[in-house]
């Protein structure tokens, strides 16, 4: 599994850039929780977790063939983004020590259990569900150049 810094990164104006759960707005229309970035203190820029860039630039293709207004949460939509919220949120109360292990350990579990599930999708011959498995694992074990773009 991937070991670098998560948690913190470089900003272009030389600040630090710290990981936490943003909302964005698209449209004036749509609001979109639960989307993990890179916030700098020093400038205010902020920009989407490398691994999430692909997905996020997805939904908002769909949004874009959309028109009404809604809410949509990015965690429900990315694995990266509900590992993220559910480690946070239990780090919030105070019950892990090292977050960015936390982190790593929450995503190796989730890709223990999607591989479960994909077992079970394919025991049962679900073809549609292996797939919609198969993608959801993708999004936590390929975070490769490729992805971020």
């Amino acid at each position: 599994m991937h070991k670098e810094n998560l948690l913190n990164k470089s900003c272009g104006c030389g600040g630090d850039m710290t990981i936490h759960m943003h909302t964005l707005i698209y449209s004036v229309k749509v609001k979109i929780t639960g989307v993990p970035v890179y916030t700098c203190s020093d400038c205010a820029r902020y920009e989407p977790l490398p691994y999430i860039k692909r997905d996020l630039g997805m939904l908002i293709q769909e949004l874009g063939k959309s028109d009404g207004r809604r809410n949509i949460s990015f965690t429900e939509r990315n694995e990266w983004a509900n590992v993220l919220k559910e480690t946070f949120a239990r780090y919030i109360k105070g019950e892990l020590s090292n977050l960015e292990e936390s982190i790593y350990s929450g995503i190796q579990g989730r890709i223990d259990l999607l591989l479960d599930i994909y077992q079970f999708a394919s025991a049962c011959v679900d073809d549609k569900w292996m797939e919609e498995t198969a993608l959801r694992l993708s999004q936590l074990t390929h975070p490769s150049p490729e992805r971020a773009k």
